[in-house]
Order: C-alpha cells, then structure tokens, then sequence
C-alpha cells in the first residue's frame, strides 16, 4: 500500500509532468518482441495488475482498497495522454492482459467497476489495442454489461442498487463495447444480444440521457450486425416499438428524436423483404403522415445554424429532413411493393405539399423510381 502511495505522489502535482514523459520516453525504445523494463509503461501497469490481483484475493472478509483501482486508472491515462511526446501506442504490450484482467475484475468485484470501465472505454476507443481483445472476453463483457443494464432497470431494483448516474456509465461502456468490437460481432453472441435488447427494453418507461443511449445502442448493433439478423431485427422491434411510439410526438429531445428516426430508417432497410415488416410498415405510414402535416403548417422560425435550403423543400432543420427523408423511404417502399394496392386508402388522404416533397426525396435517394412514384403520387392527390 505504501508503494501505492508513492507512486500517486508521482502521478499527480508538478513533478507528474517530467516522471510521465521519462516513462513515455523509455516506453518508445521498446522494440517489437522485447520484454519492456522496469521504466516503461508496460512495466508498471503489468507490476500494479499484479497487485491489484493480489488485494483482491486477499480481502475475502473486507472491500478491496479503492485506492489500488485508481491507481491503474490513473496509469492507463497518463500513458496515453503521453503518446504524442512518445511512443504512439505505449501500452501495446499488456494490451491483451490488461482486457482480460478488466474482465475478471469486472465480473467479481463490482466496488471496481466505475474506475475499470473508465479503463475499458479508454482501451477500446484505441483500434490497435482493441484487436488484441480475445474474442471471449470481448463476448463475456457485452453480455456483462447488457445484465447489468437490465438489471438496474428492473422495477424492484430502481433506487436500491445503482444510481441513474451509474447506470448511464453502464449504458456508456456498452455503447463503447458495440461500437469497437476486435472484428465483427461473433455469430454466437447474436441470440443472447437479441434477448439482452428485449430484455433491457422491456424496463424502459420513460425518456432521459439513459433511453437515449440505449436507442444509440441499438443503432450501433443494427447497422454493425443487422444485416446478419433477417426476421430477428423484428424481435427486437417487438420489445422496443412501445417506447419509440410513444416518444415520437410526447419528446422535446431533439437528440432522442433523431435516433428514434434513425432507429426506425435501419428496421425499414432490415426487413425489406420480410413479410412480418408489414406491421412495421403499417406503423411508420401513420406517423410520417402526422410530421408531414405537422411541419406543412409549423411556424418558419428556423435557427440559421441548423438548417438546410433545398430548391423544393425550402428551409428544413437537420431533423425536419431527416423526417422528410424518411417519409419518402416510407412511401418509395409502400408504392413500389407488392402491398402497393393495401396502402391506397391510407395514402389518398395526402395533400398535393405533403406529396411533392416525399416525390422529390424519393428521387435523391433512388432517381429510377423517382417518374413512378409521381405517377402514383399524381393518381392520389387527383
């Protein structure tokens, strides 16, 4: 513990500046294949794992000290922060120990997991570092922080277990984990990410920076993996549709708006085809005709900084195009689909305003369907 003690005093204050840049320079003489020295980097990290491994398998009757988890935390950081006067990539040789020692750490004493996933986002946000990660513990540690997830946000737990602002590290560190996975996401955690979505969506009952996040969430996974899902995207549609349905008009979160479109524009890409994406379809065919009617008459106060002139829409914020732009995936599907004749009532209903700007998106995202479209939109409107 008195080592530990000396070695933050090193860390910290004025004299950090000089210890960590003689360390970052030690580090950057290590060559490929070299076991690196008692000045480097690597060293001290691999030396204060084994410490910390230490603590923990001698404090069955006690909390492990928090002191020796900062401690780490800390080296993690000023190594990294030292890469640009040094090597670029001082850790690389504890790269894989020190991902599997998160692992083990995370999984077996929970007093440590709000400085380790500092530690575990700071290491995957490195693309070298993360190729390092094996591929169980990568595996093990989405699966981890999708339990811990959900079961911060189980009814009987709220308030009792984990504060809002620990379970948004937690909501933070998965965002991270599917954001940066060491290659593409194994086929044989695609089932249980499947029930650890429905899982977690099945708690979520309002809005805030956590539902945000967890939107986010889903988005990474769709547009990493949702090609490999088929039908199974609509699994998760089943546990999250409530919560995004319910949001779309009732938000005033800018932010979680545009995920929820962004959301709903990836399930439309992965079930095209799918003969269960009728529901799906059914569903966004009556919320874009409520935004289109709403933005025909919304108010033309628009911030100069966040909006896009375009010759037939006019002045639009990002959100509303994004709107528009999803509007006309909408009916560009319904209209050149086999369902086309099913639709016909819902769509005739449509003003002429409503019509020309879904035809003119239409035509920027798919110009050969862009003169059939019209011709079906001309039909409605007259």
């Amino acid at each position: 513990m008195e080592g530990i003690k000396l070695l933050n005093t090193w860390l910290e204050g004025e004299r950090s500046v000089g210890f960590c840049r003689y360390l970052s320079e030690k580090s950057s003489m290590i060559k490929p294949n070299e076991i690196p020295h008692s000045e480097t980097w690597p060293f001290l990290v691999k030396i204060l794992i084994q410490c910390l491994s230490l603590e923990i398998s001698s404090s069955k009757k006690r909390l492990p000290k928090l002191n020796f988890a900062k401690t780490l935390r800390i080296v993690v950081q000023r190594a990294e922060d030292g890469r640009s006067s040094g090597k670029n990539l001082p850790l690389l040789p504890v790269a894989r120990l020190l991902f599997s020692h998160v692992w083990d750490v995370l999984k077996d004493v929970p007093i440590f997991q709000s400085e380790y996933g500092v530690i575990l986002r700071h290491l995957l946000s490195v693309k070298d570092y993360r190729f390092h990660m094996r591929r169980r513990v990568y595996c093990n540690l989405i699966l981890l922080y999708m339990e811990k997830v959900e079961t911060s946000l189980s009814v009987e737990n709220i308030g009792q277990l984990n504060s809002k602002e620990e379970v948004f590290r937690f909501t933070l560190t998965l965002q991270s984990l599917l954001e940066n996975p060491p290659g593409d996401i194994p086929d044989e955690l695609r089932e249980d990410m499947i029930k650890g979505f429905v899982g977690i969506f099945s708690h979520v009952r309002e809005e805030g920076k956590i539902a945000r996040k967890l939107v986010e969430c889903i988005n990474v996974y769709l547009s990493r993996d949702g090609p490999n899902l088929g039908c199974k995207s609509l699994e998760i549609h089943e546990a999250v549709q409530q919560f995004v349905f319910r949001c779309w008009f009732a938000t005033h979160d800018r932010t979680l708006k545009d995920a929820l479109v962004c959301y709903v524009k990836l399930q439309l890409s992965l079930t095209r085809g799918v003969v269960d994406g009728t529901a799906l379809l059914e569903q966004l065919i009556d919320v874009v005709s409520k935004e289109l009617d709403q933005m025909s008459t919304y108010s033309p106060g628009v911030p100069r900084n966040d909006s896009t002139r375009d010759v037939k829409c006019g002045l639009l914020t990002s959100s509303q195009l994004s709107i528009v732009e999803l509007s006309a995936l909408v009916f560009c599907r319904v209209l050149t689909g086999e369902t086309y004749l099913l639709w016909l009532l819902k769509l005739n209903s449509l003003r002429f305003s409503v019509v020309h700007i879904c035809g003119f998106v239409t035509f920027k995202h798919d110009p050969g369907t862009y003169l059939l479209c019209r011709m079906h939109w001309d039909s409605i409107c007259y």
